[in-house]
């Protein structure tokens, strides 16, 4: 099921900073917009607000604008012909990266993961970033001017709220860590709108009892099948369907587990009597029931009970039956 988000709109804000001494094995060198080999510092803003949009796993639900790190020339010179290449090694520092990816970094809200993606000397790429670069008499290389952030799904259910950016870009230059941008500010998501999916509440285990052969089929059990939705604006009303899976002669009949009783079936229905379905065509629409702190309930209600299996003999035994559910919505 696809839903529209609320949009919001999106900016960005980028501060200069100071400069400090780092290490320098080859000798490199600001050439302009730097003093020496001074460690400059930048920072940036991220957005206050995002529009998140409905993606798979690993789609990009939000895009901030492009951030201008600085409107300086800020080239480095490492000697030449002493230093044949440049190598430019872009990162996130003291960030935790989401399970499954290699470019997309944990925030504080489930299922939403942040990617920079950094433009340096021309080369556009997500962070981690290695930029091989040849080196001349003529040649500069550049640290990152621009970043933009992509915000990831990461997980089926996305949560919402605010987050707050602490992220640090690192840039060596030749193993010289030439300058550092520090990424702050809070954004806030609102994903009301953003529809992650529907699970069972738990894995039911019905006791139907010990009974003589005289009262199969006269006793029903009740029991409701619940199933939760994540990720809806409350009191939305979705369809949610079930169907079911399991060893079955037709609609409504369970056969028992291998190596028990014989002659003997679970007879299955809904609460209004319909036979519980085998076949997602024939799949049963769930009644919404109330908004809970974690989505929208769903429910089922079924009876089960022994039957007799046509007309085989019965005999006694263990009389177990193990039913697989599959929620079928839009």
């Amino acid at each position: 099921m696809k839903m529209k988000l609320l949009a919001l709109a999106a900016t960005c804000a980028v501060l200069g900073s100071n400069v400090a001494q780092a290490a320098n094995p080859d000798g490199c060198y600001w050439n302009k917009g730097g003093v020496g080999d001074q460690k400059r510092y930048f920072t940036m803003t991220a957005p206050s607000q995002m529009d998140l949009q409905s993606v798979a796993i690993g789609g990009v639900m939000a895009s901030a604008p492009n951030a201008t790190i600085h409107t300086e020339i800020m080239q480095i010179k490492c000697p030449y012909p002493a230093v044949q290449n440049y190598r430019g090694d872009y990162y996130v520092s003291d960030a935790e990266l989401a399970d499954g990816f290699t470019d997309v970094y944990k925030t504080s809200i489930p299922g939403l993961g942040v990617r920079f993606k950094s433009n340096a000397s021309g080369t556009i790429g997500n962070l981690p970033m290695i930029d091989p670069y040849p080196n001349a008499a003529t040649i500069y290389t550049n640290v990152i001017k621009a970043v933009q952030l992509e915000f990831i799904r990461t997980a089926r259910d996305v949560g919402q709220g605010m987050v707050s950016m602490n992220f640090t870009i690192e840039q060596n230059i030749n193993g010289w860590n030439a300058a550092q941008i520090k990424v702050g500010g809070s954004t806030s998501f609102e994903t009301r709108s953003y529809f992650s999916g529907c699970a069972g509440v738990e894995k039911l285990t019905i006791p139907l009892g010990k009974i003589s052969i005289s009262e199969i089929g006269k006793q029903q059990k009740q029991f409701n099948l619940d199933v939760l939705c994540s990720g809806l604006p409350a009191g939305t009303k979705i369809p949610v369907r079930v169907y079911f899976e399991g060893s079955s002669d037709g609609p409504g009949r369970l056969n028992l587990d291998a190596g028990g009783a014989k002659g003997v079936e679970i007879a299955l229905k809904d609460g209004k009597g319909a036979l519980l379905p085998f076949s997602k065509g024939s799949a049963l629409a769930m009644d919404w029931i109330n908004s809970q702190p974690g989505g929208e309930l769903y429910r089922l209600s079924v009876s089960a009970g022994y039957a007799h299996k046509n007309a085989q003999t019965i005999e006694v035994g263990k009389a177990n039956g193990t039913l697989n559910y599959i929620i079928d919505y839009d």
